[in-house]
């Protein structure tokens, strides 16, 4: 068996589904319509406190409610805060304190939001000369919260002013939680160069913080502000919780004992910052306004008077937006991370106008004011026939399968095609010889592309590269489109890729079952690996299946008879074929295949079809709703981007 720390990176790998074998990056892990809301996705109760951490997939948030003896602190808090609230008056307590490790760059809190509601204080470290009223904490200041304390510790590296809270359990030798904010990331740290800083002497302050760190005993919790896809960090991993203990193995920062190694990792790979992140440190240092409950829909714009260099946000699925849209409209739909991409690609002084449904616009101006886009300029509906008798310009973009794109790449009569990932994810996997120009740097399309010749975008589920289209035809192109469903479609069609894992053969990829072959199948011919976590396992499972963890993966697939013929499972077939890529990377003569639609197709083509012919009905199939417990019980996927 492997030892227990390399089978925990792995399962941190699988988790995070960044196996670049399987096309997974954390944007695609947010197209899920859970991605938006906050989950409760670990928790404890004791007779001395009761912990909740909540994760918020499409900004990569976690943030924490601790309950104690009547009394409860909200750490680190959303802007959109009744789910803290909710959970605490279910409790029977008040809120005592609001904790910000830091003010914020990647998201408008919360904070003052919850003093204004509740008369709460709020805790942050006396460094940040914060403006709004708060008790300004000391490096190593107490505060009692009901039956434990509250320790603050400065933590600086990723700001100036970074603090990490610890959580004392009465009766304890040590702290029982590291509330690490952006200090100390799962498998990462804070990034150093998102303010007016040199990123140099706040890495050299990071490496004395995370030594500090790493003075706390193994077991403590560690409980960071963000998971995987955070932009605030580089390599984070899907888990959200961790120990010292576990990081001081496996960490990559922690490993490294130079300083100046340190300072050199640090400061390199970092992802790029989006653009609003100024804006939203200093929101968060002054204290967010508070938000106008009233406001659920901007003005409904007037169709007419739309100028040509207006910022639009087109909030459709890419089919809807590739069938027709306003030219240079920006497709940031809201399947994805609206929030972070809107940020990063749409200027923040900009007058943003939206199109889409009422739902859609009132999702989007929902979600938008997470991170500070308070003031939508208006709303230009979806009707297109009302958009193309107000003399807005309306177009179409192609979306071209995989398969009729490399039989014109076979025959050298494709267009061209920019793919508009990073350069890693570029160079560790990709369809070909194609260009290679980041959505980030989209200015350089104009650039480098002659915006009359036909050029086809790609990403690895077409979220981004839907984006892309949009900027280039505000920078004029005339003939842009985009590789439908992305990398992932391409893999899942068989087709060659080519990157530095292959080692410049074509990647080994896992083979597609069908859920009615699984089904008809003779008894032996599959062995079911179902990869869920078990809470989910036993709602419902595929009869036969076996539930595996994902860190003893390796070990129970290495370990089935010679010849077995291996089908990972998962709700929908994503996490099982990035943990069926991650497995052929590891052991390519494995005989390995992935459930096609996952569980959900089985339940859907296989249960309910044969119900339909049968009185009555189908029974349902459960929704995964796990009961409170003494120990951390739910694990979501991290949704990062």
């Amino acid at each position: 068996m492997l030892p227990i720390h390399t089978r925990r990176g792995l399962a941190i790998a699988l988790l995070a589904s960044l196996a670049p074998l399987a096309a997974q990056d954390a944007e695609r892990q947010t197209h899920s319509d859970d991605a938006s809301k906050p989950q409760v996705s670990f928790q404890v109760t004791e007779p001395s406190h009761q912990l909740l951490q909540y994760q918020l997939g499409c900004l990569s948030l976690l943030s924490y409610v601790v309950v104690s003896d009547g009394q409860a602190a909200v750490i680190d808090p959303q802007r959109d805060v009744d789910q803290y609230l909710d959970a605490i008056a279910a409790r029977g307590a008040k809120l005592r304190y609001v904790v910000l490790t830091h003010p914020h760059a990647d998201f408008v809190a919360g904070h003052t939001e919850l003093a204004q509601r509740t008369g709460a204080e709020i805790l942050i470290s006396a460094k940040a000369g914060a403006k709004f009223a708060h008790h300004a904490m000391q490096d190593g200041e107490l505060v009692q919260l009901g039956k434990v304390q509250l320790q603050m510790w400065d933590t600086p590296g990723h700001t100036p002013n970074a603090a990490t809270f610890l959580l004392q359990v009465q009766g304890e030798a040590g702290p029982r939680y590291a509330f690490t904010g952006d200090t100390l990331f799962i498998g990462g740290i804070g990034r150093p160069d998102l303010l007016d800083v040199p990123p140099a002497e706040l890495a050299a302050q990071s490496f004395t913080s995370i030594q500090r760190l790493k003075t706390l005993p193994d077991s403590t919790l560690v409980l960071p502000a963000h998971g995987a896809g955070s932009l605030c960090g580089a390599h984070l991993s899907a888990a959200t919780t961790s120990t010292i203990g576990e990081e001081k193995a496996t960490n990559p920062y922690l490993l490294l004992n130079s300083r100046a190694s340190f300072i050199a990792k640090v400061l390199s790979h970092q992802p790029v910052a989006p653009q609003y992140f100024a804006f939203n440190v200093a929101l968060n240092l002054q204290g967010p306004p508070l938000v106008d409950r009233g406001a659920d829909l901007p003005p409904r714009a007037d169709l007419a008077a739309v100028k040509p260099d207006a910022w639009i946000v087109d909030l459709r699925n890419q089919t809807h937006y590739s069938e027709a849209h306003i030219r240079g409209a920006i497709n940031v739909a809201l399947r994805g991370r609206l929030d972070t991409w809107t940020g990063i690609v749409v200027p923040f002084d900009a007058p943003v106008l939206l199109v889409g449904s009422e739902a859609e616009v009132r999702e989007g101006t929902f979600r938008l004011r997470r991170i500070g886009f308070d003031h939508l300029a208006g709303w230009l509906g979806d009707d297109v026939d009302a958009w193309r008798k107000a003399g807005l310009p309306v177009v179409t973009s192609s979306l071209i399968e995989p398969k009729d794109l490399y039989a014109k790449m076979q025959k050298g009569e494709e267009p061209i095609v920019i793919d508009v990932r990073t350069a890693d994810e570029y160079e560790d996997v990709r369809i070909g010889e194609i260009g290679n120009i980041a959505v980030t740097d989209s200015a350089r399309f104009g650039k480098v592309l002659a915006k009359d010749q036909p050029v086809v975008m790609l990403c690895n589920s077409a979220y981004r590269s839907s984006m892309a289209v949009g900027l280039a035809e505000r920078q004029g192109f005339t003939a842009v489109g985009s590789l439908d469903g992305g990398l992932d479609a391409w893999l899942s069609a068989g087709l060659p890729t080519i990157g530095r894992l292959a080692q410049g053969a074509a990647i080994r990829l896992p083979q597609v079952v069908t859920a009615e072959a699984v089904a008809n199948a003779a008894a032996g011919q599959w062995t079911l690996f179902d990869v869920r976590a078990a809470w989910q396992w036993n709602d419902w499972h595929v009869p036969g299946a076996v539930n595996v963890a994902l860190d003893e993966l390796v070990d129970t697939a290495t370990a089935a008879p010679a010849g077995a013929k291996i089908v990972l499972l998962s709700k929908d077939g994503d996490q099982a074929f990035a943990a069926a890529g991650a497995l052929l990377a590891e052991h390519p003569g494995l005989d390995v295949y992935v459930l096609r639609g996952g569980v959900a197709a089985y339940y859907r083509d296989v249960v309910l079809r044969a119900a339909s012919s049968l009185p009555g009905s189908a029974p349902a199939m459960p929704s995964p709703t796990p009961a409170t417990t003494n120990n951390p019980v739910i694990k979501k996927r991290s949704v990062g981007c």
